[in-house]
């Protein structure tokens, strides 16, 4: 017995809602993934009052790493090609994927970050805790 186009047309519809349905289950299992641009709440230059690390400096844009490692060495640049993400409760853990295209290297950068405190950062692999440096405003001069 031959099947009608209705029918065959159905079974098509339903293999594609039950395809669709797994892939969708499947991706929010997986950690995010965001193409190259770091969310704003890790914005910023981070300094460390740790004395090993007393000249650096690392300051994250949306779509940059800059690392200074001291007054008198050239900064890293690097473009970040993607950042994956995962809820620690308040705390989120990003590993940032990046490039530095004047010296050809790649860069895994894997911190955690906590939004306490005006925000902390700290590296997987160091004790060190990173605070969020904010520049205040210079005044300007009072006039008499």
């Amino acid at each position: 017995m031959k099947r009608s186009r209705k029918g065959r047309l159905a079974r098509l519809f339903l293999e594609f809602a039950i395809l669709a349905t797994s892939m969708l289950a499947l991706l929010g299992c997986a950690p995010r993934m965001r193409q190259g641009l770091l969310p704003s709440d890790v914005v910023g230059a981070w300094t460390t009052n740790d004395p090993r690390y007393g000249d650096r400096v690392m300051e994250l844009s949306r779509a940059f790493v800059i690392i200074i490692t001291g007054r008198h060495e050239p900064a890293s640049v690097q473009m970040i090609d993607r950042v994956e993400s995962e809820s620690n409760g308040a705390d989120t853990r990003y590993t940032i994927y990046s490039t530095d295209y004047s010296q050809g290297t790649h860069f895994e950068m894997k911190i955690e970050f906590r939004p306490a405190n005006g925000g902390e950062i700290r590296f997987r692999n160091q004790p060190a805790v990173w605070t969020r440096h904010v520049e205040t405003p210079s005044k300007p001069a009072k006039s008499r």
